[in-house]
């Protein structure tokens, strides 16, 4: 295939959401897989609900996706004199009419042929009407006159499907294709744009199917060349119903600032009704490498948040910790401003201890949020330690001994352990020698606290759990040579002092 020129056209009346998202993607790398073009139109014509902020959102969010249009981003609310053009070509050809029935006589119209059994569709009561010039002045729509010769039919082969549908026109009312206050319907304005922009093949969810016949009539009256069509099954929750938030859908925005990656949310997209073989992990250039429409499945795909966070964890894994660094820093504001991660303070520093500790981390975490959290001992002072888990380890005076000489071995262990030059972070070399560095540290200060415990006939099982307790105030954490070497000698003596006046505290109390 040649010349292959895709789009994606959302009405920017809200942020874009995961179904958008894939038909994007989707048309995105079908074009890109035969070096074709792709582009974005924003349609928005309905003044009302359409919103600047949802028009950036859809744009920004596309750009964070990796899904970049080929040519500059398309507005229908500048080229509402090319759709008058057309309206006006239609009427003049006798393709389209006037319309100046009521709302209220059209419900009355509706009603009747529901309590008759039929299908409610205009009656066609204006289609022979020749307007005077008194009765233009009065508020109408323009209808799209539909050939109603006996056995004329409308179909189009659906590339998905692999199938010719065809629909009798005896089934299509005769639509509106422009509505009283003179915006073009979704329908018209459509089929204009499409043409105009060279559009080749029209990718999208098959909620579109009953518009396609409507959609090919106009094609056909205005003289334009026929796109083909591909239909793409809905995106279902695991309950077998359409997806909705309450099955963990949320807008592409929303997914970047609880710490998803754009790479995994991308991967996870793909693989949303469509497949290659049994791969799981596919790069852009892997998708576009592959794609087709032959492996995009015919039923509806089911949206599994489990999967989108294993593919996260899995991206995570594989990125060096400054870049990690930068991307919590990336959403840090919105996690600074949510209920679910307490008082965040500042942004993370693009240094080698907390690189350190990022880097220990990134094998645990499904998220970047979770990531940022589990960061919360290091970045904070405000240690705190719960009562119900120092009782749970059965803290006592024997423990005030073993920190007194804990304390004293971290205030001994040599300062070029934890001395390092500055790493520019942007600079991969400078990344690797700190990184390289890092181990070298880590090794050490293992080597010195493996000897200290061995000394005092100390095991790691014993001590391990309740020294993590001092550090971090939680059960689970970063290793403990990571942590030692992120927090210093300095807060490391700082804790262990702030922790032995709470077992201080604890033991007193219940001497009493």
């Amino acid at each position: 295939m040649e010349n292959i020129k895709t789009r994606f056209a959302p009405s920017p009346t809200g942020y874009l959401h995961i179904g958008g998202a894939r038909t994007a993607l989707f048309n995105y790398v079908f074009a890109k897989h035969y070096g074709g073009k792709f582009v974005l139109r924003i349609e928005d014509t309905d003044f009302e609900r359409s919103e600047k902020k949802f028009e950036e959102d859809i744009i920004e969010s596309l750009k964070w996706l990796s899904i970049i249009p080929d040519e500059e981003v398309i507005f229908q609310s500048k080229r509402l004199s090319i759709y008058k053009f057309y309206a006006d070509k239609l009427l003049n050809e006798e393709k389209a009419y006037r319309c100046f029935c009521s709302k209220e006589l059209l419900e009355e119209d509706r009603n009747k042929l529901i309590a008759e059994n039929k299908k409610p569709m205009y009656s066609g009561r204006c289609r022979e009407l020749k307007p005077d010039e008194a009765l233009l002045k009065t508020p109408h729509v323009i209808r799209f006159r539909v050939d109603r010769n006996s056995g004329v039919a409308t179909g189009f082969k659906d590339l998905i499907r692999n199938q010719y549908i065809n629909v009798n026109n005896d089934e299509i009312d005769d639509f509106v294709i422009v509505r009283e206050d003179g915006m073009p319907t979704y329908n018209f304005a459509v089929v204009i744009d499409d043409a105009l922009m060279g559009i080749t093949h029209i990718l999208r969810g098959d909620d579109h199917l009953s518009n396609t016949p409507k959609q090919i009539m106009l094609y056909k009256a205005l003289g334009f060349n026929m796109p083909e069509f591909a239909h793409v099954s809905m995106i279902l929750g695991t309950d077998g119903k359409r997806l909705s938030k309450r099955h963990g859908a949320s807008s592409v925005n929303q997914y970047k600032c609880e710490g998803y990656l754009p790479e995994a949310l991308v991967n996870y997209l793909i693989r949303l009704g469509w497949s290659h073989g049994n791969d799981e992990i596919l790069s852009m250039d892997d998708m576009i490498k592959y794609f087709n429409l032959i492996n995009i499945g015919k039923s509806a795909a089911v949206f599994n948040i489990e999967k989108l966070l294993w593919l996260n964890s899995h991206y995570i894994k594989q990125k060096d910790p400054f870049i990690l660094i930068n991307a919590v820093n990336g959403i840090f504001e919105n996690l600074g401003n949510s209920n679910n991660y307490g008082n965040l303070q500042g942004p993370l520093k693009a240094d080698i201890k907390t690189a350190a500790l990022v880097e220990s981390l990134k094998t645990r975490v499904k998220t970047l949020a979770e990531l940022r959290l589990k960061l919360k001992f290091f970045t904070e002072e405000d240690i705190h330690y719960d009562e119900e888990i120092l009782k749970e380890f059965n803290v006592n005076e024997n423990e005030l001994k073993f920190f007194k000489s804990f304390g004293e071995f971290i205030g001994g262990l040599n300062d070029e352990i934890f001395y390092f030059a500055g790493v520019n972070a942007s600079d991969e070399a400078s990344k690797k020698n700190a990184l390289e560095s890092l181990k070298n540290s880590i090794e050490s200060i293992k080597n010195e606290f493996n000897l200290f415990l061995s000394k005092n006939s100390w095991t790691m099982k014993e001590k391990a759990m309740i020294i993590r307790l001092a550090f971090t105030g939680e059960k689970v954490s970063p290793p403990l040579y990571e942590i030692i070497f992120a927090l210093g000698k300095e807060r490391c003596i700082q804790r262990i002092e702030k922790f032995s006046d709470c077992i201080n505290i604890l033991t007193n109390r219940y001497k009493v």
